[in-house]
Parts: structure tokens; C-alpha cells; sequence
């Protein structure tokens, strides 16, 4: 059933991506975030931005909540930092739940092009001041690079590609492949769709999600998404909603 709807995701990128070029724009709705990739995406933002959310997943012996604030700032217009910070709270099957704040995730990221494509490359480490309670107090770093390209009038494809040099408990750090894809689709102009697949091939992790994005003023984007996950590590579901500030 996972496998399945893998499938179908795959399948629906290929529909997008057969639209005729001929529609094609300039704009790749960089007001518009990523879920599953907030944070590893190709825009620069031209203003402070950030977002308020909570999420809750879903495993097999285990629920986990998260209240979170995240957002970036742009120190010139091809350079931008971005970091958040997390209350994670776990709830295991018949016993006593846990709960702290999660490691600090520091990202900075380079814009190397900004046409009809947009790229960027980007840097990223853990602070490790997160509870050994719930998991955290882990040192990890990366590189990555990601684009958004719109095929039509209506729909951007957006994707990211890195490695992740995960903190191990025992040994030596493991080195991880961290891949991500998605559709964002204009339904109207103040409402978007968003389809979104991520696998991280260490941690047999990989979840697809849906969302959308509704624009309720210039500055606010009020946001909601639902994952499946489709592998041992991910989350059976997850739900997430939040608001996002463009200052």
C-alpha cells in the first residue's frame, strides 16, 4: 500500500511535467513555502519571514507533537540564514510522555541562478541543546542544493538534493541521501496546492504530503498539510497547521 502510493505521486509529477512548455512563466510563487522542505528550497526571501505551526504525528507505538517558530532572513539578495526552534512532546503506548525542546537547525544558502529557474546551494548544522529525553542533543551538518521551475501557466515543480552527515550514537558520523520533490499549483490567486515527496535513505525514511496554502492578507499565508508516511521510520500520518509572515 506504500509502495502504492509512491506510485501514484510519481505518476501525478509525470502528468504536471507533460504540460506543454509552451505555457511557461517567470513566476516560481516564492511566497508560497514548502512543508517537508521549508527549509531547503531555492528562493531568497526579499523581507524577514516566519511561521508559527504545530504538527502532530503518528507512529506505531508512539504519537509525537511539536509547536514550533521558524523562519529566515536575508543578509543581501543572494544570501539568506534561516533557523527554528521546536517543543517536541512524545507520547509512547502505556507510558509516561516526554517532552523538551528539539536541537536548533541553522541553515545559509546561496543563490546561484535567478531566471526562469531558480537555484540555490545551502549549508546546514544542529545546535545540540536539545533534551536526550526526547532523542535530541545531536550535532549533525549537511550540504544541499535546490530548484523551483514552473512548466505552466499554473505549476512549479520544486526539488532538493543533499547529504546529511548524521551524529550516530556509536561511532562514526553516517552519511545520509536527502531527496525531495513537489508540485505547486495555483488553484486560484490567493489559494495554492502543494504534493511533496522526501526519502532519507539512512533512516529508511520517505513520506509524500499534500497541502495547501491560502493567502488571507499581502503579508499572512494561512497553511495546512497532511503526510503519509511510506516507509519503517517515517510517520504512519501527520497533520500539520500553521501561519506564515512575509514583515
Amino acid at each position: 500500500m506504500k509502495k502504492l502510493a509512491i506510485i501514484i505521486f510519481s505518476l501525478s509529477v509525470c502528468f504536471f511535467g507533460a504540460i506543454p512548455y509552451s505555457f511557461a512563466q517567470n513566476d516560481t510563487y516564492d511566497q508560497v513555502r514548502l512543508f517537508q522542505s521549508f527549509f531547503r528550497d531555492a528562493p531568497i526571501s526579499t523581507s524577514p519571514y516566519g511561521e508559527g505551526f504545530f504538527t502532530y504525528s503518528n507512529f506505531d507505538f508512539i504519537d509525537r507533537t511539536t509547536v514550533g517558530a521558524q523562519g529566515g532572513y536575508a543578509l543581501t539578495s543572494d544570501i539568506e540564514v534561516a533557523s527554528g526552534v521546536y517543543y517536541v512532546t512524545r507520547i509512547p503506548d502505556e507510558v509516561d510522555s516526554e517532552s523538551g525542546i528539539a536541537d536548533v537547525p541553522v541553515y545559509g544558502r546561496y543563490k546561484f541562478m535567478d531566471d526562469e529557474t531558480k537555484l540555490s546551494g545551502g549549508v546546514f548544522a544542529t545546535i545540540p541543546v536539545g533534551s536526550e529525553d526526547i532523542g535530541e542533543g545531536n550535532l549533525d551538518f549537511g550540504v544541499y542544493g535546490a530548484l523551483r521551475h514552473p512548466i505552466s501557466e499554473y505549476v512549479v515543480l520544486t526539488s532538493t538534493l543533499g547529504i546529511d552527515f548524521l551524529d550516530a550514537p556509536i561511532g562514526d558520523y553516517e552519511a545520509s541521501l536527502n531527496l525531495g520533490g513537489g508540485i505547486i499549483y495555483e488553484a486560484s490567486e490567493s489559494l495554492y496546492l502543494l504534493g511533496e515527496l522526501k526519502v532519507r535513505s539512512d533512516l529508511d525514511y520517505s513520506a509524500i504530503s499534500t497541502g495547501i496554502d491560502y493567502q488571507i492578507a499581502d503579508f499572512a499565508h494561512l497553511r495546512a498539510n497532511v503526510l503519509l508516511g511510506t516507509d519503517d521510520t517515517a510517520p504512519d500520518y501527520g497533520l500539520t497547521g500553521g501561519v506564515v509572515v512575509q514583515l
